[in-house]
């Protein structure tokens, strides 16, 4: 979606070799963010393709056994390197590396994606509003692009 001003932020597009979120709009340039790769390409605007956008749910889950008392930065950091390629190769490699068995600190995660709950499009900030599916709108909460589940394919 594009404003008269330009793309809006939290929008997805392509330029400069890179596939990403419009993350600031300045001046004839926006700068979009890769979250995967985390590159940032500064693009012209006259460059930049929007891309179509569809809300989706992705749901990680494991089974791990947590002993009492562990905290929540230690579970956040450990399911981090369990979901993340980068930090799961090096963590296996360390692993590996002290004679350790990966297979019990780097147990399997499950990863699944399904179309967001129909009729409302959702922001990034977490506001969810009306929207009809296959739409993009303007978030009424912080402005930014929100998206509406993907339009049902007959």
């Amino acid at each position: 979606m594009t404003a008269p001003d330009g793309p809006l932020l939290g929008s997805w597009a392509r330029g400069g070799g890179v596939v990403g979120v419009v993350a600031a709009v300045q001046g004839a340039e926006a700068v979009i963010f890769d979250p995967g790769d985390r590159r940032v390409a500064r693009v012209a605007l006259g460059d930049l393709e929007p891309l179509p956008t569809g809300a989706v749910r992705v749901t990680l889950s494991t089974d791990l056994p947590v002993p009492h008392g562990v905290g929540e930065d230690l579970l956040r950091r450990w399911v981090a390197t369990l979901t993340d390629q980068v930090l799961h190769e090096r963590a296996a490699g360390a692993l590996v590396d002290a004679g350790l068995d990966v297979g019990a600190a780097l147990p399997a995660v499950r990863f699944e994606v399904v179309a967001a709950d129909p009729g409302a499009a959702v922001c990034l900030c977490g506001v969810s509003t009306p929207a009809a599916d296959g739409t993009m709108i303007r978030c009424p909460a912080c402005g930014r692009q929100a998206a509406a589940p993907p339009a049902a394919r007959s």
